[in-house]
C-alpha cells in the first residue's frame, strides 16, 4: 500500500497539512505552564493591547497577545505549544473560575499559580 502522491513543486494550496508555528491562531487552549504544573486555559486572539493596570484598550497597533487564565502572558510564552489541545470558552472560563478559587482558598497549590509544580499530597481535590 501505497500513499497518495503530493506535489510540492507547483506552489500550490497546502492549508490542511500541518500548520504555520509562526502564526498564532486565535482561540482557547489548555496548556501547562510548566512540567508537572496544574492544567490551565489560555486564550489568543489580534487586537489591540490592554493596559496592565487598568484594563483599558490602549491606541496602539493590533498584536498577538494571550492571555492565560485571565492574566496576560507573552505570547512566545505559550504558541505554538498550546496548538494541539484547543478547547472551549467554557472549558476556558471554568479554568479562570478554577484558579480564583484556588487563590481564596489554597494559595499554596498549583492550581493558584499555574506556574508553581503540582504536589498531588496538597493539591485540592475539585469534584
Amino acid at each position: 500500500m501505497s500513499r497518495a502522491r503530493v506535489d510540492y513543486s507547483d506552489g500550490g494550496d497546502f492549508r490542511g497539512i500541518g500548520f504555520d508555528p509562526d502564526l498564532p491562531v486565535a482561540g482557547f487552549y489548555r496548556f501547562r505552564m510548566r512540567s508537572g504544573g496544574a492544567l490551565c486555559g489560555v486564550r489568543i486572539w489580534h487586537g489591540a493591547p490592554h493596559d496592565p493596570v487598568t484594563g483599558e484598550e490602549l491606541d496602539r497597533s493590533p498584536r498577538w497577545q494571550a492571555l492565560v487564565n485571565d492574566d496576560p502572558v507573552e505570547i512566545e510564552r505559550v504558541w505554538p505549544r498550546c496548538a494541539a489541545d484547543p478547547i472551549t470558552d467554557a472549558e476556558y472560563r471554568h479554568y479562570c473560575r478554577t484558579q480564583t478559587w484556588a487563590q481564596q482558598h489554597a494559595p499554596d497549590s498549583a492550581l493558584a499559580d499555574p506556574r508553581r509544580k503540582a504536589d498531588p499530597l496538597t493539591t485540592p481535590l475539585l469534584f
